[in-house]
């Protein structure tokens, strides 16, 4: 469904964000996306929604080939992919109701199908309670599952969320990642979750594709669950530490086939 082949992004500072990037993603997968800031984390995902084109390579998206795109048939494509951000950009003067119902209007929703959908994922996020009230009166915990609600209120095939957790406590932090998994089983959403939230990636095990320097330097089907991650530990030294490993693993393994 995700396809990068051989993508690479130079930008016009001299930047170079990815190199060479062979990246397959199936319908309905749940990914983590991590590494330290500046590792090419942020460019993969625009490249996914359209935002950047790769300086060479493809990158393609239901067979659609997304660097090939005209800019007025952008916003038709990112009808397929919803985006949670970790500030969540919820529109204060609207109730938590109308925040997720505006996600429809702007793309012409009949009311009637409007109204049903927005009771459908405020049942899914667990905020049926919450649907008349403004994001100043809930969590910040609620205000996650609002972003979320509002991103998947279009039924997008993709779900990606920016450090999903950051402005969480761990178990909030659980409870989000929980609900990604609902959503990821119950709506049959392919989601990719941006984060340095090691604990969780390792309470909630799933493929995790690691990028160090434009590079992915490991991509594991059973994420970090075997791993023993000290808890004192900052992420950015654990992502360098673990890629200076699999670099020298690398190197080993060209000498031995010299």
């Amino acid at each position: 469904m995700i396809k990068f082949k051989k993508v690479s992004k130079t930008y016009k500072n001299g930047t170079h964000a990815l190199y060479n990037i062979n990246l397959n993603i199936e319908q309905g997968e749940f990914v983590y996306i991590i590494g330290k800031t500046g590792s090419g984390k942020s460019t993969l995902i625009k490249l996914l929604d359209g935002e950047e084109i790769p300086s060479s390579g493809t990158v393609s998206v239901f067979g659609t080939n997304v660097g090939k795109l005209k800019n007025r048939q952008v916003p038709l494509y990112r009808r397929n992919i919803g985006v949670v951000f970790q500030d969540y950009r919820l529109l204060p003067k609207k109730t938590v109701f109308e925040n997720i119902a505006y996600a429809m209007e702007v793309v012409d929703k009949p009311k009637n199908e409007i109204r049903a959908r927005v009771k459908e994922v405020l049942k899914l996020v667990g905020l049926t309670d919450k649907a008349q009230t403004f994001p100043k009166q809930i969590s910040g915990g609620q205000q996650q599952r609002v972003a979320i609600a509002r991103a998947i209120a279009n039924k997008p095939k993709i779900l990606i969320a920016d450090e999903p957790t950051g402005n969480l406590d761990p178990e909030m932090s659980n409870e989000i990642i929980s609900l990604f998994e609902r959503i990821n089983k119950e709506e049959g959403t392919t989601v990719l979750i941006v984060t340095h939230d090691l604990q969780t990636v390792k309470n909630f095990p799933k493929r995790t594709i690691q990028i160090d320097s434009g590079h992915i330097v490991r991509d594991l089907p059973n994420g970090l669950k075997d791993e023993i991650i000290p808890s004192n530990i900052e992420a950015d030294d654990y992502f360098d530490t673990t890629a200076k490993l699999y670099l020298a693993n690398a190197i080993k393994e060209d000498n031995k086939n010299v």
